[in-house]
């Protein structure tokens, strides 16, 4: 099973962090699990039980090697690691807690293939003997959490309590890594009874109880260097690391009493895990970036370290409750935008799950933010439906000229113009204001920019389906279900040509089908059960008028006689210009000819005197009573004091009570001199 990740120098140990003065014990492991004085507690700040059925076998694997060389006299044992612990206040009456700090994995293993020898063993004195000895614990008092002598943490522990009480589990008790791996012991139990080549007491008598571990215990009450949180970090440092939702409880409980951890716990986390199973990591890292308005790595294992040590550092010196409290409200929205939990209104909820289908993540700390004054009252139903559509139409005609490459960078900082959005009169007008001013990499394309990108091929577009299906709804005030299997895309000209198709599209039949076969014109969306592939286009036209049930397959199609070059490029004129009036319209005054603002000036060229303003006076946007005079080339002069515009734009912020998390501004799109945006002077 390996060697343990650190080394043992005379009483003391080598970890990561450093060097930790405690005193190792080699003992049995099941002399340890057998001592009914104590109970072994796993905190909430652990990972979940994560061992899958190759894990076990490895385990499983290890039992009958030893148990058969010791059955040929051969005498063997197996380390199987380090078990850390501390003791946890002691009760009167009732065994002793001991906190694992390491070890959980393995002991849960251990205690699952004990609860299947006895479940599976004919012997009733040997069930007997597993169930009291290692089980459960017959010095504790009623039948509370210290007579099972191994307590879960929350999302295993009725799932464990129930295989081990052997009473009946639910079908959620039964997606639980713990019944899987016990369901594996089982089986595997029985194939080792059919092959009568082992007896099963011999997995215990000369396999298992030749296991040995070396327990170390911890004092932090006694001796400050015996850090708990330190000692897990490093313990966990190698090996399959710990994701960043699991180094986060880490960080958020551990330190803190027991009966503060379980009370954290309880209240917040696990309402977290369970509101985003599987997507805490990635929750955590869009909470950073809607919190601070920047741009943090992506949440995978390579970034996890460096995510946690940002965290920490952003994070340091808030309370734990109270960061808990908020990542648990947001938790609720973020399962709203990425798994489709009801936000209470239809329309919110549709326009999020628009946003997942077109595969729009980058933007999912923006939409926190926006939700999260959604949620507040800050912003009604209405604005944010208007905002949330702006985004879709913003993402989907980014994405249909392969635009997005600057998201993952840009979108965070999109945050630290919430404020500036949610107090304008029209915020879906105000929305659309900032994204005009975006640069080149991040610009909103325009009509004429889709028009000249559209005829691209289309047939590999991610998002066609969907396209479609939007013009459907735009035509029918019905959206077909991208999910059923009989929504197909169709060539109309087919991929492969006939000798039908070769006349109808004339003599340059190969070069009209090499250019126009994947054009967005010939191709459509249907519902039908069979492939059409190449049938001639009469035929095609049938299918489309009685079974597509699709508007979308008929219109400037079935009114054609022939299918060629010129009906092709006539439907995708069509097609271009519904997407562009109808599906995803955007306000002709917003933007400009090319629709492509000028990168920001360099700040050497930013000049007050280039723009002719000194000694002119010029006003705060949001509120025009807010003047300062221009008193130099980079200065303004504010109640008697010089100010660069970006550090007068904070001030003026954090007065009104508007400051963002980030602190950022850029002070030119704040201010105006007669009615025009400094940042607009600067571009023309």
């Amino acid at each position: 099973m390996g060697l343990p990740s650190f080394v043992f120098k005379k009483g003391y140990i080598s970890l990561e962090k450093g060097t930790y003065f405690m005193t190792p014990t080699k003992q049995d492991l099941l002399g340890m699990l057998s001592n009914n004085d104590v109970t072994f507690y796993i905190p909430p700040y652990q990972r979940n039980y994560e061992w899958d059925n190759e894990q076990c076998l490895v385990f499983l694997e290890d039992i009958i090697k030893t148990a058969r060389l010791n059955l040929k006299g051969q005498i063997t044992e197996h380390f199987f690691g380090t078990v850390t612990y501390f003791q946890s206040e002691h009760v009167f009456g009732q065994p002793d807690k001991l906190i694992l700090i390491d070890g959980q994995q393995r002991i849960t293993t251990t205690m699952l293939f004990l609860i299947a020898l006895r479940d599976i063993i004919a012997d009733e004195s040997l069930k007997a003997f597993v169930d009291q000895k290692y089980l459960k614990n017959n010095n504790a008092v009623g039948e509370g959490e210290y007579k099972i002598k191994l307590k879960q943490v929350e999302t295993d522990w009725e799932s464990y309590k129930k295989i081990v009480l052997g009473t009946p589990l639910t079908n959620e008790d039964k997606t639980a890594a713990v019944y899987h791996n016990y369901k594996f012991f089982c089986d595997e139990l029985r194939k080792i009874i059919d092959r009568k080549d082992l007896e099963l007491k011999d997995l215990i008598e000369k396999g298992l109880a030749k296991f040995s571990i070396v327990t170390i215990q911890l004092e932090p009450d006694k001796n400050k260097w015996e850090n708990p949180q330190e000692i897990f970090e490093s313990m966990n440092s190698l090996g399959k690391p710990l994701s960043l939702a699991d180094l986060i409880r880490n960080y958020l409980l551990l330190g803190l009493s027991a009966d503060k951890q379980d009370k954290l716990y309880h209240n917040y986390w696990l309402h977290i895990e369970k509101a985003l199973p599987d997507l805490v990591s990635a929750f955590i890292r869009d909470y950073m970036q809607c919190e601070f308005a920047k741009p943090y790595p992506k949440a995978v294992e390579a970034n996890y370290k460096e995510l946690y040590a940002k965290f920490k550092e952003l994070f340091a010196g808030r309370n734990s409750e109270e960061l808990l409290k908020s990542l648990m409200e947001y938790s609720s929205l973020y399962a709203c935008i990425t798994l489709g939990q009801t936000t209470s209104d239809p329309k919110i909820d549709r326009k999020l799950k628009d946003i997942r289908t077109i595969g729009a993540s980058t933007s999912y700390s923006f939409i926190l933010g926006i939700l999260k004054k959604w949620s507040t009252g800050e912003l009604n139903n209405a604005d944010t439906i208007d905002i949330l559509d702006a985004l879709e139409i913003y993402v989907l005609r980014h994405r249909l000229i392969k635009l997005g490459s600057a998201e993952n960078k840009a979108m965070p900082l999109w945050n630290s113009q919430i404020p500036q959005i949610i107090s304008s009169a029209d915020k879906k007008t105000a929305f659309y204001r900032f994204i005009a001013g975006l640069d080149v990499a991040m610009r909103m394309p325009n009509d004429a920019e889709l028009k000249k990108n559209i005829n691209r091929d289309f047939y590999g577009f991610k998002q066609l389906k969907f396209l479609f299906a939007l013009m459907e709804e735009k035509i029918t005030k019905v959206f077909p279900d991208l999910s059923d299997k009989n929504l197909q895309v169709e060539h109309i000209m087919p991929q492969t040509l006939n000798e039908e198709w070769k006349k109808m599209l004339g003599d340059d039949y190969e070069s009209v089908h090499n250019e126009y076969l994947h054009s967005i014109g010939n191709l459509t969306l249907i519902y039908y059960n069979q492939e059409l592939g190449n049938e001639e286009f009469s035929k095609k036209k049938e299918i489309y008028i009685n079974n597509s049930a699709l508007q979308i397959s008929q219109r400037e199609i079935t009114d054609k006689d022939v299918w060629n070059k010129d009906t092709i490029e006539s439907r995708t004129a069509w097609i271009v210009d519904f997407l562009i009036k109808e599906v995803l319209p955007i306000p002709n005054n917003m933007f400009n000819s090319l629709n492509i603002q000028p990168r920001r000036v360099k700040s050497h060229t930013q000049s007050f005197e280039a723009l002719g303003i000194v000694g002119k006076t010029i006003n705060y946007i949001d509120d025009k009573s807010i003047v300062a005079t221009v008193v130099n080339d980079k200065e303004v002069s504010f109640e008697g004091k010089l100010w660069r515009l970006s550090p007068l734009t904070r001030e003026i912020k954090e007065r009104r009570g508007e400051l963002t998390p980030s602190g950022s501004y850029q002070g030119s799109i704040h201010w105006e001199y007669k009615g025009t945006k400094i940042f607009d002077m600067y571009g023309k």
